[in-house]
């Protein structure tokens, strides 16, 4: 225990402070300056070194003879940042002095915030690259999958203050965590409590977080409220960014990715369930039955079905194949907070306090039972069958499908608003923005806590 201490500690510690690099980073005002000091003699219109031209914005873009150096919204994969840091060759620049740490990180975060001219501008769009996957029950063979070293770690958006912690999902077979915070995605080891990465989200706050069944993907949406939403999709391994879809008016408050990943089903304030095609960004369908908000959506695991839940209490199981209607709920008086699934099994979160077991195939209620005095935030299915929720009470439990409760974590600082489990360790996360660690072999106690919203120390006061 002392060492997990120890250990997280020195993490904490080691967190970047990047408070040099601007929250938005544009081409015209941030990225040409470096260039034009760096790398500007050779890749110019006059010599064009390798048939790059690094001197505006355009042929920036365009890249080299051998292809594009810039992938916008792709840091890590992006051959310009690759040279710059001598990971590969050509090495830039080839000779005098390498750039900064505080330049590199400024073209790099330009880069994941898909590589904006200038501060007027968007950034560039991402193409869709989204490969279908094989649905499977089970295991997926091999090592699972890990954030690699290239990932960024240097935070988007230094904030002075955390926000109620709404976005956090575990791997279903790796010891990895994701939590939401202000504009960005952070990957926490879940035994270690070591930063392994942070993913861009320039569109808001991430409202929602979620894995690909096999745990190659990453998912987050969310946006800002009355203004705009979206769900984007990164490769794990490498932090690429692969698809954006969705273009909504509110924020995206639940989604979840097919498990086949070829689709993604999103909800909101606007009362629909929208399909979207993760191939090229397209809306599939929209289905118009709830009375309120879309508070959560989910997929069966065999990709058969899709449940929604809105803030009525009315909770909707449809064939995801057809986006038919195949039974409506009721067991919930008031706001459904979460959904899961097993094969067969779908299990609700109220704000009644309660989670309530259903058969999927029968239409009825399996078991009910009161889990959180005061209401029930989320609950969610380890990939053992077990069920772990949380709620206004400040604790996250872990149940079987009897209702019998096997573990009671210690009281979290305000009203726990997400937990999962991720091996033997309970991640849990509170109005507060704090998100303690606990491990279930001493029975719930916390053994430390990660940086959420606010990744680096909040800025000292004004003088």
């Amino acid at each position: 225990m002392r060492s997990r201490l120890v250990l997280l500690g020195s993490v904490l510690s080691a967190l970047p402070s990047v408070a040099a690099v601007p929250e938005k980073v544009t081409f015209d005002d941030h990225v040409l300056p470096i260039l034009q000091n760096a790398c500007n003699n050779c890749h110019n219109p006059d010599k064009k070194k390798a048939g790059l031209d690094l001197t505006s914005y355009g042929t920036s873009i365009l890249g080299s003879d051998g292809g594009k150096v810039v992938l916008p919204g792709d840091a890590a994969g992006s051959l310009l940042l690759k040279c710059i840091k001598g990971t590969e060759e050509p090495v830039m620049p080839p000779k005098g002095d390498r750039l900064n740490a505080n330049d590199i990180a400024i073209i790099e975060k330009w880069i994941a915030l898909r590589a904006p001219e200038s501060l007027t501008s968007k950034g560039a769009p991402v193409a869709n690259n989204v490969t279908a996957a094989a649905v499977s029950l089970t295991r997926p063979s091999g090592p699972p999958p890990m954030p690699g070293n290239n990932l960024p770690k240097s935070p988007v958006l230094q904030a002075d203050r955390s926000n109620a912690l709404i976005a956090l999902a575990a791997s279903p077979w790796a010891p990895v965590t994701a939590l939401g915070g202000q504009k960005q995605v952070l990957l926490y080891h879940s035994d270690t409590l070591e930063l392994l990465g942070i993913l861009p989200f320039p569109e808001g706050l991430p409202t929602i977080v979620r894995f690909s069944r096999n745990g190659e993907l990453v998912m987050a949406g969310g946006g800002v409220g009355a203004k705009s939403g979206k769900v984007a999709l990164w490769k794990i391994a490498t932090g690429e960014r692969i698809a954006t879809v969705g273009n909504e008016v509110d924020q995206v408050l639940a989604a979840d990715l097919s498990p086949d990943q070829t689709t993604v089903a999103l909800g909101g304030p606007n009362r629909l369930l929208k399909f979207y095609s993760t191939k090229d960004g397209k809306m599939i369908r929209s289905n118009k039955k709830h009375t309120d908000w879309v508070t959560a959506v989910a997929y069966s695991p065999d990709g058969a079905y899709v449940a929604s839940a809105d803030r009525a209490g009315g909770v909707v199981v449809w064939e995801a194949a057809t986006g038919a209607e195949s039974i409506t709920l009721p067991g919930h008086k008031t706001a459904v907070n979460a959904l899961a699934f097993l094969p067969g099994l779908l299990a609700s979160a109220g704000q009644d306090g309660t989670v309530v077991l259903w058969d999927v195939a029968e239409g009825k209620e399996r078991k009910k039972w009161t889990a959180h005095a005061g209401g029930c935030e989320f609950v969610d299915f380890t990939p053992d069958g077990k069920i772990i929720s949380c709620g206004r009470d400040k604790v996250a439990k872990i149940w079987d499908q009897t209702g019998k409760a096997l573990l009671t974590t210690q009281p979290l600082g305000e009203i726990a608003l997400r937990a999962v489990l991720s091996g033997e360790t309970v991640m849990a996360g509170d109005w507060n923005g704090n998100v303690q660690a606990f491990l279930i072999a001493d029975g719930g106690k916390p053994f430390g806590a990660v940086a959420t919203v606010s990744t680096t120390p909040p800025k000292p006061p004004a003088k």
